[in-house]
C-alpha cells in the first residue's frame, strides 16, 4: 500500500529539519511550506502532527511553525532515554533475536559504511536509527518498537549534525559491529556493555559538535 499524502510530506518536511533546510531557530508559516510543497493545508498538518510527536518541530498556537534548536539538554535527554531502553531491553534481545534478524543488522551496518564513504549523511543518519529499531523489533514487542522509531527520529538531527562535521561515522559503525558480534554470542552482559560504550561515547562526540556550532553562532 502506498503511502499517504500526509505520511510523504511528513517524510519531507522530516529531511528538510534533518538536513537544517529549514534553518534551526527560525519560524515559518503553514501557507510558506504548503507552497513549498505543493501541498494543501490538511495533509500538511497531520504531516506537521507527525514530527511534533518526534520533537522536530514545535507549532505553538497561532504562531507559525518552529523549527526547534539543536539544545544539549534535549540531547542529553534523548541520549538518557536511549540508554535506558537500550540496556533494560538487551536481555530479551539475547534471548529473541534470531539469525535473520542478525542478519538484517550487519547488512544495515554494510549501508553503513557505503554511505559513510560516499558522504550520504542523510541515509547514513536514517540507517543508524534503523539499526538501533531493529534491535528494539527483536524483542518481539511493538511498543518497544514504535518508542524506539521515535526516539531515534528526536535524535536524527543530531546525529545528522555530527556526521556531517566528522565526514563519517566509522566509530559509530564499529561500535554497531561491536554490538552485533555480542547479541550472536547471546550474551547479554557483553551486549549491555557495548551498548553502554556506544552511547556514552556518541554523546561526547556529538555534544562537542553542538558546542563547537553554538560557539560560532555566538562569535
Amino acid at each position: 500500500m502506498s503511502k499517504r499524502a500526509s505520511e510523504l510530506i511528513a517524510d519531507r518536511l522530516r529531511r528538510m529539519v534533518i538536513t537544517e533546510e529549514l534553518t534551526p531557530g527560525t519560524i515559518v508559516s503553514e501557507a510558506y511550506l504548503s507552497e513549498m510543497l505543493g501541498c494543501t493545508r490538511t495533509p500538511l498538518r497531520r504531516a506537521l502532527q507527525q514530527l511534533s510527536h518526534e520533537y522536530l518541530v514545535d507549532t505553538p498556537p497561532r504562531r507559525g511553525i518552529l523549527i526547534p534548536q539543536l539544545s544539549v539538554v534535549d540531547y542529553q535527554q534523548l541520549s538518557e532515554a536511549q540508554l535506558f531502553v537500550g540496556v533494560e531491553l538487551v536481555d530479551l534481545v539475547a534471548e529473541r533475536i534470531d539469525d535473520r534478524q542478525l542478519e538484517q543488522l550487519r547488512r544495515t551496518i554494510e549501508r553503513q559504511e557505503k554511505c559513510s564513504r560516499e558522504g550520504d549523511f542523510y541515509e547514513l543518519t536514517t540507517l543508524d536509527g534503523r539499526f538501533h529499531t531493529l534491535i528494539a523489533e527483536a524483542t518481539g514487542n511493538r511498543y518497544f518498537s514504535d518508542f524506539s522509531r521515535q526516539l531515534h527520529s528526536s535524535l536524527s538531527r543530531f546525529l545528522y549534525r555530527a556526521y556531517k562535521a566528522t565526514n563519517g561515522a566509522s566509530l559509530s559503525i564499529e561500535e554497531h559491529y561491536e554490538i552485533v558480534d555480542a547479541l550472536e554470542l547471546r550474551d547479554p552482559e557483553r551486549a549491555r556493555s557495548r551498548i553502554k560504550k556506544h552511547v556514552t561515547e556518541a554523546m561526547k562526540r556529538v555534544l562537542s559538535i553542538i558546542a563547537l556550532g553554538d560557539h560560532s553562532q555566538r562569535a
